[in-house]
C-alpha cells in the first residue's frame, strides 16, 4: 500500500486512542498490511453478514473477558464500549465464559470434555469454531496492543 492509500484506522488503533500523525501511527503505517489484514479478521469476526449461531453480544461479551485474562485493559474498555449493555446471563453464556477463561488462561488445558460441554449449551459446531477463532484473535490484539503501548511510554 502506498501512502495515498493507507489503511483507515484499526480496532487497534482504537484500542490505543492513536490518532494520525502521532510517531506510533507512523510506526502503524510502515506495515499497513498488517493493520489491514487485523481489521479484515476482526471484521469476519464481528461484523459477519451472518452471525450464525454465536450473537453480537455473545462474541463481544466473549472478546470482553479474553481482554480481561489478558490483563489488555486498553481492550477491556474497547469492548465494553461496543458491548453497549450486557447480555443476558444463560446457561449458554456461562459456558461460553467458561471455556474462554480455561483456554485463554492455559490453551494445552483444553479437553473434548470442554467442547462438548459448549455444544451441551446450545452452540453448534460452527459456533465452536468462531469461538475458538476469537479466543485467538483477542490474545492476539492483547499482544499487539501491549507491545504498542509500551514503544509508547518508551518514545
Amino acid at each position: 500500500m502506498s501512502a495515498n492509500d493507507a489503511a483507515p484506522p484499526d480496532e487497534i488503533d482504537a484500542a490505543l486512542g492513536l490518532g494520525g500523525g502521532s510517531p506510533l501511527d507512523a510506526l502503524r503505517r510502515r506495515r499497513e498490511d498488517v493493520r489491514a489484514y487485523s481489521q479484515s479478521s476482526w471484521k469476519a469476526l464481528f461484523e459477519p453478514s451472518d452471525f450464525g449461531d454465536l450473537s453480537a453480544q455473545e462474541r463481544l461479551a466473549l472478546a470482553k473477558r479474553v481482554a480481561e485474562i489478558s490483563a489488555s485493559t486498553r481492550l477491556v474498555s474497547r469492548y465494553q464500549a461496543l458491548l453497549a449493555s450486557a447480555p443476558d446471563a444463560s446457561e449458554r453464556l456461562e459456558a461460553i465464559l467458561a471455556y474462554a477463561d480455561k483456554i485463554t488462561a492455559a490453551p494445552s488445558a483444553g479437553r473434548p470434555e470442554d467442547l462438548a460441554a459448549l455444544a451441551a449449551a446450545g452452540l453448534s459446531p460452527a459456533a465452536i469454531v468462531t469461538l475458538s477463532q476469537i479466543l485467538g484473535f483477542v490474545a492476539y490484539q492483547a499482544r499487539v496492543v501491549a507491545s504498542l503501548a509500551l514503544l509508547e511510554t518508551s518514545a
